[in-house]
This record gives structure tokens, sequence and C-alpha cells, in this order.
């Protein structure tokens, strides 16, 4: 049996297949970030998840593909954990760049983008990743992810730039206390997963001409100033993954319409799509 997962901080998704590309489960278990978790939580966050661990004995490869997995102390740890809970498996790490390239891409070119509580970019050649302008977290990067666009919300509120009637519902649903956010912000730990926390309110109030255009200048932002740092970006396909980019995909699409670029695959999750490319 083969077993693909694709993690990140906050959830991890895993799909197993036999060879004849049958499926023979879907399983989801908490986040499994390296750089944020130790081995203790990491191995206890697929632990819990009994069911998947039923099949340990049968799985004979896994692909695993998440965040956190760029320097080489995190990516023994991860093989670590894995190793030890699945010790008939032949461990194979990536990261979740690769994942989302070889879900949307395949073997062609293309530069791929990531969009969910945080935000990525690179130019994939169709085998490996060849230029990317860095990660250096939600502090400096991040356009047009859950925690940017949470961000935004925060501040529109607190300065009174978000429509009234929304300022009421976006009070009311999320009991916005300026102290407990200050505390979330800067004493706990994850303030990007907390910012994301109020990404949803654009979902729930999507008719609204604010969150329209709150939506395209996160996308245009993205692109204009991140994308636009490859000289490829305006002769490949422009591809992405993530819960943003797949929710608000007519607002991305009119973005990169409007800016005469080349639409590739949107998705919001790669694991179905890497069976394709692994079986």
């Amino acid at each position: 049996m083969i077993l693909i997962a694709d993690a990140g901080s906050t959830k991890t998704r895993w799909i197993l297949v036999n060879n004849e590309r049958m499926l023979i489960g879907k399983f989801e278990s908490a986040g499994l970030n390296p750089t944020v978790f130790d081995e203790e939580t990491l191995s206890k966050n697929i632990a819990r998840n009994t069911q998947l661990l039923n099949y340990a004995g049968y799985i004979k490869e896994i692909y695993f593909y998440g965040s956190g997995l760029d320097d080489d102390e995190s990516y023994k740890k991860m093989n670590k954990v894995l190793s030890e809970l699945f010790d008939k498996a032949q461990i194979n790490l990536y990261s979740d760049m690769l994942a989302a390239a070889r879900a949307t891409a395949g073997k062609e070119p293309g530069i791929i983008s990531i969009m969910g509580t945080g935000s990525n970019s690179g130019y994939y050649d169709g085998e490996k990743y060849v230029s990317s302008i860095g990660y250096f977290g939600y502090l400096l990067m991040d356009d047009a992810s859950g925690n940017w666009f949470g961000k935004q919300l925060l501040r529109d509120y607190f300065y009174k730039k978000m429509p009234e009637n929304l300022r009421k519902k976006f009070k009311q649903e999320y009991k916005i206390d300026e102290k407990d956010i200050l505390t979330k912000l800067y004493h706990k730990p994850q303030p990007n997963t907390f910012l994301a926390t109020f990404s949803p309110f654009m979902s729930k109030h999507y008719k609204s001409d604010y969150i329209k255009n709150l939506l395209t200048r996160g996308f245009t932002i993205f692109i204009e100033e991140q994308l636009s740092t490859y000289e490829q970006y305006k002769e490949v396909p422009l591809h992405f993954n993530g819960s943003i980019a797949f929710t608000f995909q007519k607002e991305l699409l009119d973005v990169i319409n409007k800016n005469g670029l080349k639409v590739g695959k949107i998705i919001k999750d790669p694991v179905e799509d890497l069976i394709d490319f692994h079986i």
C-alpha cells in the first residue's frame, strides 16, 4: 500500500491507496510542521488517528509533503517520527511547494503558488523548483493568505473602514475583545493561525462589495509584487493551491486575466491529484 500525506501547521490530510490505484481510505490528523512541534507532539498528532495506524504494517511507501521541511534538522525530525510509526515503509519527504507543483503542473513548467493560512510561490521547471523569492513568514510575506486577509479585516474593523453593517456582524461573530486580540497576537504561539481564523468571514459575507474589493486588492498585491519577480511569469501558466485561492477563484481569475497572464490549475488541496503523479 502507498500512503500520501499533505501536512500543514494546523491539519494533515492522508490518502491510502494500493498499487492498482484503488482507494483504501482517507484520513485526517492534526498539523505536522516539524519547525513548530517537537518529536513527541508530532508522533502524538499522528497516533491519535488509530484508523490510520491500523494499516501501518501494510504500508510499503510513504510520500509525505509538508511545510517546515526546508532545513536538515526538521527533515531528520519528521523522518524519524514517520520511520518509528511506519517501520515497514520507505519514507519520502518533500516540501508542500513540491506537492502543489506536482498536483497542478505535473511535469510541465509553471509558477506555483500556495494560498492557505500562509502563502508562498516558486518557479517549477517540470521536475524541481528552480527559483523562489524565499519565504520570510507572515510578518514580511504571506500576501493574499488567510492570515493576511484576517489582518486586513481586523485593521479595517478598528479603523472603521469596514461598512458599519459588517462591523456589527464582525464584532458579534468573533466577540471582538481588544485585550484578547493583543494577547493572542503578542503573547500566544502561532499568531498567524489566529489571524487566519477571521478569513472565513469573507465567505459568509461574500456578496458585499467591500469583501470583493478586499479580495481583488489582496490578489493584485500578490501578483504584482510577488509573482512579477519571476522572469517567466508572463510566459508560463500560474497554478494555485489552497483554500483561499480555491474558494475565491473568481476574483483571482479576474486579476490574472486583467494582467494578461496565463491561467493554470486551481485546486483546494493536492492529495488526490498526487495519486496520478505517483502511481
